[in-house]
């Protein structure tokens, strides 16, 4: 199992989780964030997949941020990749 963590402009995230939830992934959890130099809202998703969908989970997210133009120099989206023991959901 492994848990991505997607932080991408809160302009992007609800077209996002849209997609990921249409692709048949489990829904995300959204976490409202603040960061970086210029104080920007960003998003934050918590997505848990089976290894086998990691690199399906990321093309979604790429796909769906390269769709909106952005400020050069800017970051689409940040997005880290953890292993974890397990996924309880209830």
């Amino acid at each position: 199992m492994k848990l991505v963590c997607a932080i991408l402009s809160d302009a992007d995230a609800n077209r996002v989780v849209e997609a990921v939830v249409q692709a048949g992934y489990p829904g995300p959890t959204r976490i409202n964030t603040v960061g970086g130099f210029l104080r920007r809202g960003n998003v934050t998703l918590l997505l848990g997949v089976e290894d086998a969908q990691v690199n399906g989970a990321l093309e979604l997210v790429r796909s769906v941020v390269e769709a909106r133009p952005v400020v050069q120099g800017a970051r689409r989206a940040t997005i880290f990749v953890l292993d974890t023991a397990r996924v309880v959901r209830f």
